[in-house]
């Protein structure tokens, strides 16, 4: 063996060491607000199981009777988020969990309970540049603490695609983490632009919900690359997709480079 090649000396861990950092590092997979979402999920399983008299191995059986209860519970839409979460806690245990999640009877179960049971989705319009202005003419005069602060983060949210949780602070002590806070000694400011920076962000690929999506929608509708969108969003390539498929408005304004609502005024 090359004397370049040589490994440094290691000491041996003990197998009740290497039990717990492998503990420790699935614990912090995911951010603490989406193990406790995860958590929560896996909490509502072990209680049907319980309740049924169930084993908590995971099955078909199991994970489709879990499904068709908590649909008729639940919105059916978010059950399929419950079942992400729980595969999520239980594969260092039950490594055969995803494939029971992706079954045909689990699948078809879910997509069954939807079409029998969900509600239509109701969404509010996305912020355009022009509620921004509205927004500017309404608060910019104003001495307000609080009324400056939200100008100040519905703007920078919007042109920056940053998210909902990194504007804001959690009230819960056990979710306030500074590594995802932008800090005023990053703040820059010149005539032309600013700049700070983020030191970190949620990178979750399972959870949707917290994304501020009217400036990628803006950016659409303004011929911005979709490519581009999906970095300066920092969405995952899978996530980026699940927001076009849920907003065909977007998908028509990245194919024509201008708002569909254009079209209809031809």
């Amino acid at each position: 063996m090359e004397k370049r090649s040589r490994q440094p000396h290691r000491v041996a861990w003990t197998l009740e060491r290497l039990v717990q950092e492998r503990a420790i590092a699935l614990g912090s997979a995911v951010s603490d607000s989406t193990f406790q979402t995860y958590s929560s999920a896996l909490q509502s399983y072990l209680t049907f199981c319980k309740l049924h008299d169930f084993p908590i191995h995971p099955t078909l059986d199991t994970f489709s009777f879990f499904t068709v209860f908590m649909c008729h519970h639940i919105e059916p839409r978010s059950v399929g988020s419950y079942l992400s979460g729980i595969c999520n806690q239980l594969e260092p245990y039950f490594p055969e969990v995803r494939k029971i999640r992706n079954s045909r009877l689990v699948s078809q179960t879910l997509a069954g309970c939807k079409r029998l049971r969900s509600k239509a989705i109701v969404r509010k319009q996305p912020l355009t540049t022009a509620d921004l202005d509205l927004l500017v003419d309404t608060y910019h005069s104003s001495h307000i603490y609080d009324d400056i602060l939200f100008l100040a983060m519905i703007l920078q949210g919007f042109v920056t695609l940053i998210r909902l949780g990194e504007m804001t602070w959690p009230d819960n002590p056990s979710l306030q983490s500074w590594r995802r806070v932008p800090m005023r000694t990053s703040l820059h400011i010149t005539t032309t632009h600013i700049s700070y920076v983020l030191p970190g962000h949620k990178a979750d690929r399972f959870y949707e919900g917290s994304k501020l999506l009217d400036g990628a929608t803006a950016l659409a509708q303004a011929g911005v690359p979709d490519d581009r969108i999906q970095a300066v969003g920092r969405w995952s390539s899978e996530a980026f997709k699940a927001y076009l498929r849920n907003n065909p408005i977007v998908m028509q304004s990245l194919i024509w480079g201008r708002p569909v609502l254009d079209d209809l005024s031809d």
